[in-house]
């Protein structure tokens, strides 16, 4: 029996239909039209006309329910015909006035079903002049024609506007999964590409010092384990979302891994502090710097470590960060051998352009004299 229920339903209502019983509910109204050729109409064969009235209804009934925009105005049309005709024989035809006017909210939009609903009044009006019907007949006619039309025109709104809504969360999800796709794209890149940049060298120098120098070859492949633990543990935290470098952090290391590679690094901190001074003078100042701002500057200091050491061949490299008119500055100067790309090529300096256009910061590289590479944030990280 279930079977032949959901076969029934399939065939009469449209996959589209969400609430798939209120269709069949509705029709309860149909009792009012029954209810008038049983006790208000003197026709001899009005259960004739029941019948013929039930077999045309329900199908255009049905057929409105798979239309929509101007296509189910025909359905309203013939629904409106069939009010009309039989509105001579009983009152309770009114009821085909109120399931037309039920239909003109998928004319499309409030505009539109308004201006059925008012039509159908005037149609109303029109043919109870005409055929000198009793108000039993227009007034609960225009009456209950204007209320459930008026209904369904306001419901159709809402569930419109929650279907947008609906459609917006998904869209937003999707956004935010792609972002933190490409969130931990970069991040790996970032970190990856610099450890392995620094285990490529430290591999190479080992090799060298292994029959010259064996204890120093030992140092650097201790190094190696060291370098390679920190790896493992900070792509956990990208993947887990809980990446906490910061900018003094990074500095730190990038003093150590150019010092590690015979590359004399010197940075500056804010106002004229460098070195260890640095590290113990600018609690305050770092304070003051976003914890966002921080992390995407180390991040891309770290990027722009790993390219020194790959392409500039330098022997000295020095950085500066500090706070002017409202941005933050960082600037990487090195004596190697020049940027030798357009800006912007590559995954690298790409990945650095995103960070930055997050932040509403900027990147210039100035190459005539080894390079110099200049990073501007506004203070607040344009957010």
């Amino acid at each position: 029996m279930l079977k032949w229920i959901k076969r029934i339903d399939k065939l009469l209502l449209p996959p589209s239909e969400e609430n798939r019983l209120a269709p069949f509910v509705w029709l309860v109204y149909l009792s009012i039209f029954y209810f008038g050729l049983g006790f208000l109409s003197q026709e001899n064969n009005k259960w004739f006309f029941g019948i013929g009235a039930t077999a045309v209804f329900l199908p255009l009934y049905f057929h409105a329910y798979w239309q929509c925009g101007f296509r189910v105005s025909l359905n309203i049309f013939a629904m409106a015909l069939l009010g009309s005709y039989f509105a001579t024989v009983t009152s309770g035809a009114s009821v085909f006035f109120v399931y037309a006017g039920a239909f003109c909210a998928r004319l499309g939009n409030p505009r539109r079903g308004s201006l059925g609903l008012l039509l159908l009044c005037i149609w109303i009006g029109a043919i109870s002049w005409v055929l000198g019907l009793t108000p039993y007949f227009y007034v609960p006619s225009i009456m209950f024609t204007l209320m459930i039309g008026g209904v369904n025109i306001y419901q159709a709104e809402i569930e419109k506007k929650r279907r947008e809504l609906a459609l917006s969360r998904e869209e937003v999800k999707a956004l935010a999964r792609t972002a933190e796709r490409e969130r931990i794209a970069r991040d790996l890149h970032d970190l990856i590409g610099h450890t392995f940049s620094i285990i490529t060298l430290k591999a190479e120098l080992a090799g060298k010092l292994i029959d010259s120098d064996i204890d120093r070859a030992k140092q650097e492949v201790k190094q190696l384990e060291e370098i390679s633990r920190d790896a493992l543990k900070q792509v956990r935290e990208v993947v887990t979302g809980f990446r906490t470098t910061d900018l003094t952090t990074e500095l730190a290391h990038a003093k150590y891994v150019f010092e590690s590679n015979d590359i004399h690094f010197e940075y500056q901190f804010t106002d004229g502090a460098s070195g260890q001074e640095m590290l113990d003078a600018t609690s305050s100042e770092k304070a003051e710097m976003e914890l966002l701002i921080s992390k995407e500057l180390a991040v891309i200091l770290k990027e722009l470590v790993t390219n020194i050491l790959k392409h500039a061949k330098a022997s000295q490299v020095s950085a500066k960060i500090y706070l002017d008119k409202k941005h933050w500055i960082m600037e990487l100067v090195d004596n190697g051998v020049g940027f030798q790309s357009k800006s912007g090529d590559g995954f690298g300096l790409q990945g650095i352009s995103e960070r930055l256009s997050k932040l509403s910061g900027t990147i210039t590289i100035d190459s005539s004299v080894g390079t110099k590479i200049t990073i501007s944030v506004p203070q607040k990280g344009g957010i």
